[in-house]
């Protein structure tokens, strides 16, 4: 099927629906997404509501921003998710970039987005006691990132 978005036209197939069961906050009337890939805005993704065309959420892949990113997730997420596999759960957080100032991009770490991949049911995971913040500037975690491998290769 062919969708509108708010990030263009795209093809999304029925096995490539994600559920959102209790919706995102924020957004909790809407159910289906699809996370999309666009060329121009690689590594961000983006989680487009295929019932609001006007709700598509910027998304990263955690370890990209921070590479020694951890998640805990509990049992009772387990359990509704239904996930058996762990190997087949893709965790996304959202970004926030700011009108015209991408050097004040934020990426939200404390509240993770999980999928499970064998049946495409999500979640966004808020936990009550979080190490991490809703809002991590990129530019200072990339350069985080790079004085921590500088460090563990001895060249800090």
């Amino acid at each position: 099927m062919t969708i509108q978005t708010n990030v263009g036209e795209i093809q999304i197939e029925e096995k490539d629906i994600v559920l959102f069961k209790q919706g995102l906050p924020g957004f909790e009337t809407l159910n289906k997404f699809a996370v999309i890939a666009l060329e121009d805005t690689k590594p961000i993704q983006w989680l487009v509501s295929l019932e609001d065309k006007e709700v598509s959420l910027p998304v990263i892949d955690p370890w990209m921003v921070r590479f020694d990113y951890h998640l805990d997730i509990p049992k009772s997420v387990l359990d509704y998710l239904t996930i058996t596999n762990k190997e087949k759960v893709f965790i996304l957080s959202i970004v926030r970039i700011p009108g015209n100032q991408p050097e004040a991009m934020t990426v939200n770490l404390a509240a993770p987005i999980i999928i499970n991949l064998e049946n495409n049911l999500a979640l966004q995971y808020i936990p009550e006691t979080s190490e991490y913040n809703l809002r991590h500037l990129v530019k200072e975690e990339l350069e985080r990132n790079k004085k921590l491998t500088q460090e563990k290769n001895g060249d800090g």
